[in-house]
């Protein structure tokens, strides 16, 4: 096969029996990455498992232009999540994904549970299986160490901390030390199978079909890509960091407890401060991608790489109330050498503050942290996630569908993020929202009306507390994140390039000619059996629900109070996303709409 690696490796950790399929059975029909990622989960996993049991699997796999084009890095990791026991996805960048291919693999299938903490070595076609209980209980910086130092220093590694060993539920899985597919608990469910890393190397390069013309359009990709706003809003990655900070003017906290923080400018300013004249930032990119949408970040002897989102540092400083750099940078330490969700394990923290445990923007949040990853007294509680947390302590939380914590916002002005967080199937309104025009509608209000005319027909979607055209606008970015998923490349370049050209990168890297209608049926095709999978699981409209909290209750406070999610009108939008994606009135895809995508099975 062009384009792909042409085999996907399956191993069972129970018989460590190892073998491969060829990707050409999915490829045609489901793409790549996320796409075929779903077909094996919908294959392999019964519809009765439960997450952490041993039938469940843990599904990583790249796409076909991972390692040739620009922006490539990335690979998507699908398993049943932990925290709804529904479909759960997350993705990472890093070198990862295109080393796996460059070893000769399309993607790892993981089934079983090992008999005792294990590692896995992929040296091409050399795989051998590694005792692992001597450092079962690292965090991930000297999980990675470790195996470096013990073996090839050029090894790429997926692995989790201590967390994700003792199944903490908002534990992901580290790409090296840079990159975490943080969302949905998949770090519980390697735990769950004894599996402490896998590490990866490759020399075997990947064949297209067509060198000349992927060279050309990876230039003109590459040209565009660094014409592009989300380019030059990276080149100074101090004042890209900056302005998330300042983005506090906006409700931003976990559990929507106080809605408005009156010290959240000046907790930005510190921030601001740390980043500018206290820290040393060496700004990165991972695997073949201009963008520097990350760094190293040096202070107290401590290094640490860091995205420049709101779902990093500013959701550590807002959510938990932080005013001082240096505490919130301890914080970020050890979410990030844990393994930990950011986002998850900051909103079970502010709701831990409503019950008591903890007082935010103090020093006790580090060792309500150790507490949560040793599952340790009320720590133990609170690694089952919020909503179990909630059914513990009697205190209503706030959650999106299934019980997965909420955007780093308060999503109650936000129609079409609380749409997305109610009907996504995998795991994430993240995978759904990014480059969402409401996101930035505050902050550049005439681009986010530009998408939205561009997509709706109508400027006015892109007001967050309009309910009109936000279904369009969901279904449309969710399409646009599982191409970028399934075809192996990051959504930001992904959303500022045009689709034509990423189509002609994919018919030049595999001879098979692609349009941008031929990828958004594909995005419709796995979106559909994305759906059908929790439909087996028992996922309805009724199902398709955020927390009762969120109804129940509007904003106090700030320039945004008495505004609150209209429970009828809500329901209108669901209503809308469900035609538009073929699916009947119960949220169940219609016999026309299977056939339609050569689903009947």
């Amino acid at each position: 096969m062009f384009g792909y690696a042409g085999k996907i490796l399956f191993i069972d950790l129970s018989s460590r029996v190892i073998r491969t399929e060829p990707t050409e059975k999915y490829a045609a029909d489901f793409l790549g990455g996320r796409g075929i990622a779903t077909k094996i989960a919908y294959d392999l996993i019964p519809a009765e498992a439960d997450a952490l049991d041993p039938e469940n699997a843990l599904i990583m796999m790249t796409g076909p232009l991972t390692g040739a084009a620009p922006s490539s890095s990335r690979i998507d990791v699908v398993s049943l999540s932990p925290v709804a026991n529904l479909l759960g996805g997350s993705s990472a960048g890093g070198d990862f994904g295109a080393v796996l291919k460059f070893a000769g693999y399309d993607g790892i299938v993981i089934t079983g549970k090992a008999e005792k903490p294990t590692g896995i070595r992929i040296i091409d076609d050399e795989i051998t299986f590694h005792d692992a209980e001597h450092c079962w209980e690292y965090d991930v910086y000297d999980t990675v160490d470790c195996i470096k130092r013990l073996g090839r220093e050029d090894v790429q590694v997926a692995c989790i901390g201590k967390a994700g060993a003792n199944l903490v539920k908002t534990a992901g899985i580290s790409f090296s030390k840079r990159n975490l597919a943080a969302r949905g608990g998949l770090g519980a469910v390697m735990g769950s199978k004894n599996l402490k890393a896998i590490a990866v190397a490759g020399t075997k390069g990947i064949k297209v079909r067509d060198t000349k013309r992927l060279m050309e359009t990876n230039l003109e990709i590459e040209r565009r890509m660094l014409e592009s706003p989300a380019f030059k809003k990276y080149e100074n990655w101090h004042a890209n960091i900056s302005l998330s900070l300042i983005k506090a003017r906006r409700p931003y906290f976990g559990d929507y407890e106080e809605e408005f923080w009156e010290e959240a400018e000046e907790a930005a300013k510190n921030a601001k401060r740390f980043f500018e004249e206290m820290a040393t930032l060496r700004p990165n990119s991972c695997f073949s991608c201009p963008l520097r949408c990350w760094a190293w970040i040096k202070y107290g002897g401590e290094e640490a790489p860091m995205v420049a989102c709101q779902g990093t540092f500013p959701a550590i400083i807002f959510i938990l109330k932080i005013k001082d750099p240096e505490l919130a940078w301890k914080v970020y330490l050890r979410f990030q050498k844990e393994g930990l969700d950011i986002m998850s394990t900051a909103a079970v923290i502010a709701y831990a503050s409503r019950v008591g445990l903890v007082r935010l923007g103090s020093g006790e949040i580090l060792k309500l942290i150790d507490e949560i990853v040793n599952r340790e007294g009320p720590g133990n509680v609170l690694a089952e996630g919020v909503k179990r947390a909630s059914e513990h302590f009697g205190l209503p939380a706030v959650y999106v569908k299934g019980g997965m914590e909420s955007w780093s916002s308060d999503i109650r002005p936000f129609r079409g993020v609380s749409l997305a967080g109610a009907v996504s199937e995998s795991g994430s309104i993240s995978r759904a929202i990014h480059g969402f025009p409401e996101s930035s509608y505050y902050t550049k209000p005439e681009k986010a009306k530009k998408v939205a005319k561009e997509v709706v027909g109508d400027e006015s979607a892109a007001e967050p507390t309009n309910y009109r055209g936000k279904a369009k606008l969901v279904a449309y970015f969710e399409d646009e994140h599982i191409i970028a998923d399934s075809l192996g490349v990051c959504d930001t370049p992904m959303l500022s390039i045009p689709l034509e050209l990423w189509a002609e990168a994919l018919s030049a890297a595999t001879g098979i000619e692609f349009t941008p209608e031929k990828l958004c049926f594909y995005a419709g095709k796995i979106r559909t059996l994305e759906r059908m999978f929790n439909v087996r699981r028992g996922v309805d409209r009724e199902k398709d629900t955020l927390s009762e909290r969120l109804f129940r209750s509007v904003i106090r406070s700030g320039p945004l109070a008495g505004i609150g999610i209209d429970k009828e009108k809500f329901e209108e939008m669901k209503l809308e996303y469900y035609r538009l994606r073929g699916w009947d009135e119960n949220g169940i895809p219609t016999d026309e709409t299977l056939e339609r995508y050569g689903l009947e099975w």
